[in-house]
């Protein structure tokens, strides 16, 4: 193919660096350099979405109800402490709490995820169904230097702490000894919270120990969790939400996730928390709340990567594609003997980018897979299309298609991958690199 003759201004002049490779290289750098502008653009875009989906699926959270925090039963007895005041030189009375936990707790869950919709943004939301039981020892008040003739038995209560108290679906009962309670509203407890529900217990009988059971139907939003309060704690769930996120202090011993959900069981000991089976509220035994949950463990009902956060990351790799398809234009020129003006460049260059915004767009839509099938076979296709405005031979524009369609392909992959996409992503770097390097091999780039 004979050398392009075009001439312009500079050629008419008589200068002549413009048509030197190197002169084409710093040209390709700078576009470059001025198309990462519309990059940070998008990736300001992608935030501001993100953000306006987050405030709204937190809107629709709050409305639900918010993440649970289930923590109990826990059984609390008043007592009685006599203290002589010598400034009045007689004895004043001070009533303090005693709590106990069970000796073993048991529960038995299933979470079933719900889709709400807030205009275009999609929430998941979840009704469980808890199966909890257990028993309680006969509370030993030696262990706490108690007299038993200080304890006000008749007031005694059973607690259970629910981190949001509107996911209470219907009236929670509770077995206790074979005898059916209710629960009421309401709980002030310095350890577990101020949010839950209480049970005053029948007089004292028997001291021997106390087998419980109820069932509690919860919804709620993001997460369940559980403090185990158990001196055994075993936590059992099942859900058809296939791709759960264990959070907490507490991995599940076992666990199964398929495409149909999940099943999962946790088995705490009371030797793997940092507070006692049993305490006081006095300054010197108490039990502070931070230190009590901190050794809650459950579930999370969210995506590990959700739209945005793969928008973002393909963004990211915006730079990358628009350099290679630039040096593959730029390697059509070497060879082929046909130069491509820098307009043509930044035409393709605004074409490759505007990908981004067609991707984050049709993501809020139609979901990120096929967001990026129809955008990537869009632009592709508008740049064969231009390329065959301007290159001689059809092959050179096919050429130029599979190489785009191949980066994208390449970047949707790495995304795929995520704990393998550093790996993926250096080894096909390297052998991009490998290959640039032999189709170079042998240009003279000292020549005009």
């Amino acid at each position: 193919m004979e050398k392009e003759k075009q001439e312009n201004l500079l050629d008419k002049i008589g200068i002549s660096f413009h048509r030197k490779l190197s002169f084409k290289l710093v040209t390709i750098g700078i576009l470059v350099l001025l198309l990462l502008i519309p990059k940070f653009m998008i990736l300001s875009l992608i935030n501001e979405r993100s953000s306006n989906a987050t405030v709204a699926i937190h809107e629709v959270m709050s409305k639900w109800s918010n993440e649970q925090i289930v923590s109990g039963p826990v059984l609390c007895i008043p007592y009685e402490e006599k203290v002589y005041n010598e400034d009045k030189s007689k004895f004043e009375v001070f009533v303090h709490k005693a709590t106990f936990l069970p000796k073993t707790m048991n529960i038995d869950g299933v979470v079933q995820p719900e889709n709400l919709y807030r205009s275009i943004y999609d929430v998941v939301v979840y009704q469980s169904e808890l199966q909890i039981k257990g028993s309680f020892d006969f509370p030993d008040f030696a262990d706490l230097n108690i007299s038993p003739d200080n304890v006000l038995w008749d007031q005694a209560e059973i607690l259970l702490a629910i981190g949001d108290l509107r996911g209470i679906n219907e009236a929670v009962h509770i077995n206790w000894a074979s005898k059916e309670l209710t629960f009421s509203p309401g709980l002030k407890h310095e350890s577990l919270g101020n949010r839950g529900i209480t049970a005053r217990l029948p007089e004292w009988t028997d001291k021997e120990a106390y087998n419980y059971k109820l069932k509690l139907t919860l919804k709620g939003s993001e997460s369940i969790l559980f403090t185990p309060v158990g001196e055994e704690s075993r936590v059992k769930l099942t859900s058809s939400w296939n791709d759960p996120g264990f959070t907490g202090n507490f991995l599940p011993l076992e666990r199964e996730i398929d495409k149909d959900g999940f099943t999962a069981q946790w088995n705490v000991l009371h030797f793997n928390r940092n507070f006692p089976q049993q305490w006081t509220n006095t300054s010197s035994g108490s039990v502070n709340s931070e230190a009590f949950h901190q050794s809650d463990f459950g579930v999370q009902l969210v995506s590990m990567a959700n739209h945005y956060q793969k928008n973002t990351r393909s963004a990211k790799y915006s730079i990358l594609i628009i350099l290679i398809v630039f040096i593959v234009f730029f390697m059509y020129e070497v060879f082929s003997k046909q130069r491509i003006h820098p307009f043509q460049y930044i035409m393709v260059g605004s074409a490759l980018t505007l990908f981004y915004l067609l991707l984050l767009s049709f993501t809020e839509h139609i979901g990120f897979n096929y967001a990026y099938l129809f955008s990537s076979a869009a632009v592709t296709l508008l740049v064969l299309l231009y390329t065959r405005t301007f290159m001689q031979k059809l092959k050179s524009s096919i050429g130029i298609g599979l190489a785009i369609a191949a980066c994208f392909g390449f970047v949707f992959i790495l995304l795929q991958l995520e704990s393998f996409a550093l790996l993926a992503g250096s080894i096909g770097l390297f052998v991009l690199l490998a290959l640039l390097m032999y189709t170079t091999r042998k240009v003279n780039w000292y020549k005009e």
